[in-house]
C-alpha cells in the first residue's frame, strides 16, 4: 500500500467532520474507546497535558510542546485540523508522524475496525504512535468541546487547561456561553490541577464550579512573567503566552524539570520548533506590504482579536480580505466585525462543506461589505496579492475558515 492509498481510505471511507460536518459527529466516546481497545489501550501508557477552549487552545498546545521539547523531553503533540498534510496532526518533537507508520496502521487495522469516525481513528493512531515511541509527555488539543471529545478517553493528566470560551459549534455544545463552558470543563479529572486562561465571567464561574466538584486545584493563567515580557509583540499576544507559561509553572510544581531558559527559548521559537502554520503567518515571512497574512480566525472571538490586531499593527490601511466559510454556519456575526471599507474576495475552499460564494457574497452585502466572487481560493489569493503588492495603503489577509487558509497555504 502506498501513502496516498492509505490517506484515501482515511479520508473517503470514514465519517469526517472536515468534509461532511455535523453528519460525522458522534455524541459519545464509544467509538474512540473501541479504537483504543483495538490498538492496545495506549492511553494507559502515556502522560498528558490536556487543553480545551474555543480560541487559543491550538497555539497554547504548540507553545507548551515547544518548551517541553526544549527542556529535553520526548514530546508528542496532537492537534486538529490539518491545513495541508494529514500528518500535521501528529508530531513527535516537532516532526510529523512518518508516512510508513500511517501506511502500516491502516494495513494492520482496516479489516478490524468497525465504524469509527475519521477523528476517532486518527486519535487512536496518534496514541499508538506515541506509545510505540516511548513518548514522555503528550500535549492534547481537544477537537471540539471536551466532555464528549475523543481526547477525553484518557484516564488522567498532569494538567488540564481551558483557554478562551466563545460561541462556536453551538449545535453540539449548547446555545450559550455557560453551556459551552460546561462542555469544555468536562475534560477535568479528579484532583488534576487546572489552568484557566482569560475568559468571560459567566464561563469562568461554570469552570470554577466544575473544578471544585472534581477537587481540582485552580491556577489562573492571566499574567506573563517578567522574564517573558519581551515576547509580547502586541497588546493582543499575551493571553496565550500567559496561559502556556502557567501550565509550565504547574508542571514544574509537579516535578518536571523545566528551566526558565528552556521556557524562554521554547516560547520564543515555538512556531519554528513545532511548525505551526496558519496563525498570524506572513507569506513571504515579512510584515511589509508585499506579504499576505494568513490566520485561521473563523468565529466572532477569533475575528475580533484578528481585526483589533490588524488595526493596531496597520492603522489606516484598507484590508483586502480573502474570505470563505462553511455552509453549516451563519457568517453574519463574523462578517459584521470586518471594517465596512474592506475589499472582499469571496471564495470557497475545496471541501464539500464550503459555502457557495454567491450565497456568501449575499451575506456580505447584508453586512455592508462589497467585493468580487472567485472560482477558487487560489484565484482570490492571487488577485488580492496583486492588488496590494507594493501598495502601502492596503493589507491582504486570508481568514474565515481553516480550510480556506489550508488551500491558500497549498497555493502559496
Amino acid at each position: 500500500m502506498l501513502y496516498d492509498e492509505a490517506i484515501d481510505i482515511l479520508f473517503t471511507k470514514l465519517p469526517m467532520f472536515q468534509r461532511s460536518g455535523p453528519a460525522a459527529y458522534k455524541p459519545n466516546l464509544d467509538g474512540t474507546k473501541a479504537v483504543c481497545d483495538l490498538v492496545g489501550n495506549p492511553e494507559d501508557k502515556l502522560k498528558f497535558i490536556h487543553i480545551a477552549g474555543t480560541n487559543g487552545k491550538g497555539t497554547v498546545a504548540h507553545m507548551v510542546a515547544s518548551v517541553m521539547q526544549t527542556a529535553g523531553y520526548k514530546t508528542g503533540l496532537f492537534t486538529s485540523p490539518h491545513l495541508i498534510d494529514f500528518r500535521e496532526r501528529i508530531r513527535l518533537n516537532g516532526e510529523k508522524i512518518p508516512e510508513t507508520y500511517v501506511i502500516d496502521f491502516v494495513e494492520r487495522f482496516k479489516s478490524k475496525w468497525d465504524t469509527p469516525s475519521f477523528f476517532e481513528l486518527t486519535f487512536g493512531m496518534a496514541l499508538g504512535y506515541f506509545a510505540d515511541q516511548d513518548t514522555e509527555i503528550v500535549i492534547l488539543e481537544t477537537g471540539m468541546g471536551g466532555r464528549l471529545d475523543s481526547t477525553n478517553i484518557i484516564p488522567t493528566a498532569e494538567v488540564c487547561a481551558v483557554t478562551n470560551i466563545g460561541l462556536d459549534h453551538m449545535q453540539f455544545l449548547g446555545d450559550d456561553i455557560r453551556s459551552i463552558a460546561r462542555e469544555k470543563a468536562g475534560i477535568f479529572k479528579n484532583q488534576v490541577p487546572v489552568v484557566l486562561g482569560k475568559m468571560r465571567p459567566e464561563a469562568q464561574s461554570v469552570v470554577l464550579e466544575h473544578a471544585l466538584k472534581m477537587s481540582c486545584e485552580m491556577h489562573l493563567g492571566r499574567d506573563v512573567p517578567d522574564f517573558l515580557s519581551e515576547l509580547i509583540t502586541s497588546p493582543f499576544a499575551s493571553e496565550n503566552l500567559a496561559t502556556a507559561s502557567k501550565i509550565l509553572e504547574v508542571m514544574r510544581l509537579q516535578g518536571w524539570d523545566i528551566s526558565v531558559g528552556s521556557e524562554h527559548e521554547g516560547l520564543l521559537e515555538y512556531k519554528t520548533l513545532t511548525h505551526q502554520k496558519g496563525r498570524w503567518q506572513f507569506i513571504p515571512e515579512s510584515s511589509d506590504s508585499s506579504s499576505i497574512l494568513l490566520d485561521c480566525a473563523h468565529n466572532t472571538d477569533g475575528l475580533n482579536v484578528l481585526i483589533n490586531s490588524l488595526v493596531h499593527e496597520y492603522p489606516n490601511k484598507v484590508l483586502h480580505v480573502v474570505f470563505g466559510t462553511v455552509a453549516d454556519k451563519d457568517p453574519s456575526q463574523v462578517l459584521s466585525l470586518l471594517p465596512k471599507n474592506s475589499v472582499m474576495y469571496w471564495c470557497a475552499a475545496d471541501v464539500p462543506r464550503a459555502m457557495d460564494v454567491v450565497a456568501l457574497q449575499t451575506h456580505g452585502l447584508d453586512n455592508g461589505l462589497s467585493g468580487r466572487c472567485f472560482s477558487s481560493v487560489r484565484a482570490a489569493v492571487s488577485e488580492a496579492r496583486n492588488c496590494c503588492f507594493s501598495d502601502d495603503q492596503c493589507k491582504a489577509i486570508v481568514c474565515g475558515s481553516v480550510y480556506v487558509v489550508g488551500d491558500a497555504l497549498q497555493h502559496l
